[in-house]
């Protein structure tokens, strides 16, 4: 580890690193597997909040959710015996029936049977991008959590659902048993920076700055092979996103170097 940085020196090395994680951001976005991937996502309608609390009402381990035709456009079918999601579905009409102009208004809902993927077989489904960093640095490790249980966030291991790796929760963070040193400084920056008003900030903006936070702890300790930039471009951001973010994400990165 390195000692004896100046204040000047570490924001450099900081702007440095952000630089990078930009540049390898953009080229991510534009590989053919994310490419095939991100086309494969949009083909999904973007569901309201109260149609997601059902759907994950009904089926809590649902990833990717469409209605029969969606699926039999994209090459699958609905397996036998498979039970929908209900959800509901707006009914719209002209405001006047009899004048072609007239605007569209909402009057009623509907119920809607949706599936999961997992509901559905048929053509294979493109590959999820690599986005995990698993490797970890049990010294680090050590000094992160103390410093999250002076700040009195505690710091848990635990298995999580499916692919999660930690979830950040106000005061307690939760970190999957498989999950690497990346994951504890990502929410531990969730802890730090997006409480209170700043947890209204956009859900790709907050994921942008923690990661972009981890990414730079990590790069500065030596950390290769991170794939940031994928988390990145699976949760909507951009190098234009890491640039607007950058001022809070320098502050929080250099706030968590400067215990080492």
């Amino acid at each position: 580890m390195e000692n004896q940085i100046t204040s000047q020196d570490l924001q450099k090395k900081i702007a440095g690193y952000l630089e990078t994680l930009a540049l390898e951001t953009d080229i991510a976005r534009k590989s053919e597997e994310m490419q095939r991937y991100l086309e494969f996502v949009a083909s999904f309608h973007q569901y309201s909040a109260t149609n997601i609390f059902l759907i994950l009402l009904n089926k809590p381990e649902a990833t990717h959710v469409a209605g029969f035709q969606t699926w039999k456009k994209l090459g699958r079918f609905v397996k036998k015996g498979e039970r929908g999601i209900p959800i509901f579905a707006p009914l719209i009409h002209k405001e006047d029936l009899d004048k072609d102009t007239s605007p569209k208004v909402l009057y009623g809902f509907r119920i809607v049977y949706v599936f999961d993927v997992s509901q559905t077989d048929g053509q294979p489904l493109p590959p999820v991008p690599d986005w995990k960093s698993p490797e970890k640095n049990a010294e680090l490790n050590e000094k992160l959590i103390a410093y999250a249980e002076r700040k009195g966030i505690s710091v848990t291991f635990k298995n999580l659902p499916g692919e999660v790796q930690g979830v950040s929760m106000g005061g307690s963070i939760e970190i999957s048993s498989s999950a690497g040193t990346k994951t504890i400084i990502h929410e531990l920056a969730h802890e730090l920076m997006h409480r209170g008003e700043d947890y209204s900030l956009e859900s790709s903006v907050r994921e942008t700055e923690a990661e972009a936070v981890a990414f730079v702890v990590c790069r500065y300790f030596g950390f290769e092979g991170l794939k940031c930039p994928n988390y990145l471009v699976l949760n909507w951001a951009d190098k234009n996103m890491i640039s607007r973010c950058i001022e809070r994400i320098q502050i929080c990165s250099e706030q968590l170097l400067i215990l080492f």
